[in-house]
């Protein structure tokens, strides 16, 4: 869900229906800031897992480059996966996988005398 100001100031959590639900805000956006509290979500799905991560208000992006201020975030949730999924683990990594083997083989003819260089 998404888009739903979490009244995070009151207490009230993005996690809804035991962890199976999550509703995240909308991300930056100042018009949520007085409900919210925060200055929103980000959903982050990586190999590594899933995170819910909450970001506090700042002032203004200039005001963040121009004085270097951090904009921190706290992580809300983490799901930890038992096993990466790697890109060699999906169907483009075996292809990718499968043209390696392919010009390895390619290079030990050649280097072996195989195959002679053409001009």
């Amino acid at each position: 869900n998404g888009h739903m100001p979490v009244k995070t100031v009151q207490g009230e959590s993005p996690v809804k229906c035991g962890g199976k639900v999550m509703i995240i805000d909308g991300g930056f956006s100042r018009a949520y800031r007085r409900t919210t509290g925060i200055a929103g979500y980000t959903l982050i799905y990586n190999s590594y897992g899933l995170r819910l991560v909450s970001h506090n208000t700042f002032t203004s992006t200039e005001d963040v480059i121009e004085n270097e201020v951090d904009v921190h975030s706290d992580t809300v949730i983490t799901e930890r996966v038992t096993h990466r999924q790697r890109v060699r683990d999906t169907e483009d990594g075996r292809k990718m996988q499968e043209k390696i083997r392919d010009l390895e083989q390619l290079l030990h003819a050649y280097r072996s005398g195989q195959i002679l260089e053409q001009v």
